[in-house]
């Protein structure tokens, strides 16, 4: 199980080794693959995309796992068996999450930030490209997002992550499912969301969770997604 995270070249080294430190903790193996740095938001996300439909198409490995930088594992237990399974049913799986703003607000889709994809399952769906597509200067399809569209168009079975809880204080409709934001808890890994937004002042937050999974605390979230707690 070998997880492969995109970078662009100006990420301060700090982030790249709490992330490192916290994948070594639960002994996951981690690549990290850096393009050239553009002062164009748009053109990065491009790249992110482009990165993630090459490595589908060029890796030896029978499952493809993408973990991205702002996303930091808790639990090894969870992402085994969740890899065992894909690698089983020659399928994916990833963290769930919708594009809120757009009229696909409703399409729950494994996102990018933690993903898992049998190489098989990839092909077996046309090879659908990972890239985001834009409408009006708004994200119309999200990165990953083709993935889970083709596997609902054709009945595709998979499986998805649903957030346990956030810190906010941001926060978004996950469709009919309850509500996610910023500082996200999946039940095998914590996606701050757009941490790269903040290169220049590293939130407190970020850091606290890095230290949670480094001192083996639990990450308890300010708000839970659903109306159950745990």
């Amino acid at each position: 199980m070998k997880f492969h995270t995109f970078c662009t070249d100006n990420i301060p080294s700090s982030l790249i080794n709490q992330h490192s430190e916290c994948c070594k903790k639960l002994n996951i193996e981690i690549e990290y693959h850096y393009v050239s740095y553009e002062n164009n938001f748009l053109r990065i996300y491009e790249q992110h995309g482009e990165f993630m439909t090459l490595l589908m198409k060029y890796s030896s490995e029978d499952v493809v796992c993408f973990l991205d930088l702002d996303c930091i594992p808790h639990d090894r237990d969870v992402l085994q068996k969740s890899y065992d399974w894909v690698k089983e049913n020659k399928s994916f799986c990833g963290n769930a999450q919708n594009v809120s703003h757009t009229k696909m607000r409703n399409h729950v889709y494994a996102g990018a930030s933690t993903l898992m994809i049998h190489k098989e399952c990839w092909e077996h769906l046309g090879s659908p490209s990972m890239s985001c597509v834009f409408e009006n200067d708004l994200t119309q399809i999200d990165t990953a997002q083709l993935l889970t569209l083709r596997a609902d168009q054709c009945g595709f079975s998979y499986r998805l992550f649903y957030p346990i809880g956030y810190d906010g204080p941001e926060e978004y409709e996950l469709s009919g499912y309850g509500k996610y934001g910023r500082g996200t808890l999946y039940p095998a890994t914590y996606h701050f969301f757009a941490l790269t937004e903040c290169l220049d002042n590293i939130p407190d937050l970020w850091t606290k969770r890095v230290e949670n999974i480094l001192n083996n605390q639990k990450i308890i979230p300010n708000y839970y997604s659903s109306f159950y707690g745990l």
